[in-house]
Formats: C-alpha cells, sequence, structure tokens
C-alpha cells in the first residue's frame, strides 16, 4: 500500500485558478479590481503568476472579489485533484512579506465551507494583523506559545492550550474591523483559528 502524500499548490498554480474562478463567474479583472481596491494591472500580474500570494492578498480577492473563503476555495479545487491515496491537509502555504508570519489552509472534513480555517505560525515579536467588511466570530486554540489578540474594543493575552473567542464587530458602514494578533513569547506561536459567518 502506497504511504499517503500530502498535496501542496505553488503559487502559479494558485494563480492559474484565480483565473479560473473569474472565468467561470464570468468577471472581469477591471470588477475584482473595484472590489479588491487593487488595480487591474496588479490582478493581471497576480493571475499570470508574476505576484506572489501573500496571505491578505489572496483573502481579498477571494472575499472582496468572489465571496468565497480560502478553505471553501481550496476544497474546490481539491474536487478536481486525484483522490487517491492522498490526505488534502495543507494544501497551501502563505508567507507575509518579511516571512515572520506563515499561514497553512486547513480543509475541514465533513465541515460546512462557509467557515475559514488556518493555522498560524508567528516567530517571536511578530504579528498578523488584517482588516474585515463585514462582522464575523473568530475561535481559535494557541497550541504554542503565547499570544496576545487586540480588535478594536478588546484586548487579550492567551497562553499555550487555552482558548478564544472574539465577536468582531464593524462599527461604522463606511469603516473596516481591525484584528491583531501579536506573539508575546521567546519561542514561536502556533494557533488554530476557525473564522465564522456572518463575515461570508
Amino acid at each position: 500500500m502506497k504511504p499517503l502524500e500530502q498535496n501542496e499548490f505553488d503559487n502559479g498554480f494558485i494563480a492559474s485558478q484565480l483565473k479560473l474562478l473569474r472565468l467561470s463567474t464570468d468577471k472581469k479583472i477591471s470588477e475584482i479590481a473595484e472590489a479588491t481596491g487593487f488595480t487591474p494591472s496588479y490582478i493581471s500580474y497576480i493571475e499570470n503568476g508574476k505576484r506572489n500570494l501573500t496571505y491578505k492578498v489572496l483573502r481579498r480577492i477571494l472575499l472582496d472579489g468572489f465571496g468565497e473563503t480560502l478553505s471553501s476555495f481550496f476544497a474546490k479545487i481539491l474536487e478536481d485533484q486525484d483522490h487517491h491515496n492522498k490526505v488534502f491537509k495543507t494544501p497551501f502555504k502563505l508567507h507575509n512579506e518579511d516571512k515572520t508570519t506563515t499561514v497553512e489552509i486547513l480543509i475541514p472534513a465533513n465541515a460546512s465551507r462557509e467557515i475559514e480555517l488556518i493555522k498560524l505560525h508567528l516567530s517571536p515579536g511578530s504579528t498578523f494583523e488584517e482588516q474585515f467588511k463585514i462582522d464575523f466570530k473568530l475561535y481559535g486554540t494557541v497550541v504554542n506559545g503565547v499570544v496576545e489578540i487586540q480588535n478594536s474594543n478588546k484586548k487579550a493575552t492567551i497562553a499555550e492550550g487555552e482558548g478564544f473567542l472574539f465577536r468582531i464587530q464593524v462599527e461604522d458602514i463606511l469603516e473596516q474591523a481591525h484584528l491583531k494578533i501579536s506573539n508575546v513569547s521567546e519561542n514561536e506561536a502556533e494557533l488554530l483559528l476557525i473564522f465564522t459567518p456572518p463575515v461570508f
């Protein structure tokens, strides 16, 4: 019996899948650019694999441009792949610009695709920041390390083995809710995060 393999996708493959998603939904590059706030040329560079994808960029394109979560996007890709003797657990890893934060996109088995499930790795002293246009709930567990989580109206320090729940709310329709997760420990921090509706 063959050992189970874990499939990982590179930047070029994801870029081509983004283009296929846009074409299959009959959207123009200009529409995606307008929805995301990126320029049409930047979207074109991404679709052609000429720009490396970060978590924030890919998430913004999927969520604002297509109403897709990262987890649902990868789940759809995996439906078209050969499932024989493979485990699709972490198909893609994204980094921030200075490589201090790594985000693994997880595909939850037998779970609603409306959630987004990620594993977040933070180097000592690094921070993960994201902005959202819509209210949502964030559930999580700190697997390793100690982190500080902050949004516009709440701040908490969470230690290894502890779980948490944050309700992220946009106060004004013209503004965005801000989420900040900082590693305040001396070693790498690792978290499991679940974003749930109504953000999606």
